[in-house]
């Protein structure tokens, strides 16, 4: 019997874990989840993280987010519904001014705008400011 590749084994070893359930989340991903408040730390034991991707992964369910096939590189888009009490809600916190309210492109960045701001509070503020359901 031929003696099996590094490749092979690599690939075996991989899809035992998987089996099991067991899967490898990059270093930037947990670094990000701790930036964020999603983690107490980015050396944290392996229930945290599920419990922390779990959370993300639901409110994005909630929220109805869908990732987009059409990403440049080094960007992430998501297909995202915005009702009209949204589109209400940026114009009268003049993110967005009345007479764009059907204009898509500039709903569109005012949302994308709010948006960033939104988590540069987050951010900067820590989630405890913020009311999450």
């Amino acid at each position: 019997m031929t003696p099996l590749s590094s490749a092979a084994l690599r690939m075996r070893r991989s899809r035992d874990r998987r089996r099991q359930g067991d899967v490898i989340v990059a270093p930037k991903v947990t670094a990000d989840l701790v930036e964020l408040g999603w983690l107490p730390a980015p050396d944290c034991d392996k229930d945290a993280l599920s419990h922390a991707l779990i959370d993300l992964i639901e409110r994005a369910i909630r929220a109805r987010v869908t990732p987009s096939t059409g990403s440049e590189e080094g960007k992430v888009c998501f297909f995202c519904e915005i009702k009209r009490s949204t589109i209400d809600t940026l114009v009268e916190l003049r993110w967005l001014r009345a007479d764009e309210r059907d204009d898509l492109a500039a709903i569109v960045s005012a949302f994308r705008r709010f948006v960033g701001r939104a988590l540069d509070v987050a951010r900067n503020c820590g989630l405890d400011r913020w009311y999450i359901p």
